[in-house]
């Protein structure tokens, strides 16, 4: 069943965004420019529109299926979960990262796993994030040119043990063809992230839906746009704007 909306805690987002009380579907926007990273010694960077909940009970299992129109190198968009501090809206310069590094409590740690556009491909993505640093991992949906358009991705969170395990699932073609056993085997494994949980408190972990465009280029900037005679002009009178809006359908949280 979905959350209920009014658990949650939105950051980075407009005062008239509101979410709907019963979460089965909903939507992120995101500007240009906006990203969740992080890369010593220049900080943090949490500007990604996010939404998320503070747990009370031990964490098991989140879920939720992302959809959007890719276009912009990086766009993203999918789960997210921290294991710390809650969640905050900052981009540190050097000096107040350096603060923070040093600080007596170590950075909260974090990942987030969905779908991202890469390299002229989506992907399911993830970024594991410590106090060392962030890494970034992605695996193509698409394996050739001639393959079929994917838009949308079912990604899934699983604590095990003390490691948090990332999972994926396409959607297929024909998903009344499939049995519920053998929709359950289409599930592929992502990453493990080893000992994420360890030694964090359950009152700790925070867990939500992310959406960024780390490009600060707008429509009509690009090469493609001034190849096929798409300018800035004709994107503001055809009503485009430069934001990304992530769609996120039957989120679970467990």
């Amino acid at each position: 069943m979905p959350p209920d909306g009014s658990s949650f805690t939105a950051l980075n987002l407009p005062s008239t965004f509101a979410l709907p009380q019963c979460m089965e579907y909903f939507t992120l926007p995101a500007g240009p420019n906006t990203d969740l990273w992080r890369k010593p010694p220049n900080g943090d960077t949490s500007t990604a529109p996010i939404v998320f909940t503070s747990l009370r009970h031990p964490f098991v299992v989140a879920e939720v299926t992302v959809s959007a129109d890719w276009e912009m190198e990086w766009d993203q968009g999918g789960l997210v979960i921290f294991a710390g501090a809650a969640p905050q809206s900052f981009s540190d310069p050097p000096a107040l990262a350096a603060r923070r590094l040093n600080a007596s409590r170590p950075p909260c740690k974090w990942v987030k796993a969905g779908m991202e556009f890469s390299s002229g491909t989506v992907n399911a993505s993830s970024v594991s994030a410590t106090a060392d640093g962030a890494d970034w991992c992605l695996s193509p949906l698409v394996q050739s040119p001639q393959g079929p358009v994917v838009n949308s991705l079912r990604i899934k969170l699983e604590r095990i043990g003390h490691a948090l395990w990332i999972w994926y699932q396409a959607p297929s073609g024909s998903p009344y063809s499939l049995s519920p056993g053998a929709v359950g085997t289409t599930w592929k494994k992502l990453r493990e992230v080893t000992w994420f949980f360890y030694g964090v408190e359950d009152k700790f972990v925070h867990v939500g839906v992310y959406a960024s465009r780390p490009t600060n280029i707008g429509r009509g900037q690009t090469m493609w746009d001034t190849m096929h005679g798409v300018s800035m002009d004709s994107t503001s009178s055809s009503g485009m704007s430069d934001g990304l809006v992530v769609e996120f359908e039957d989120l679970e949280i467990f």
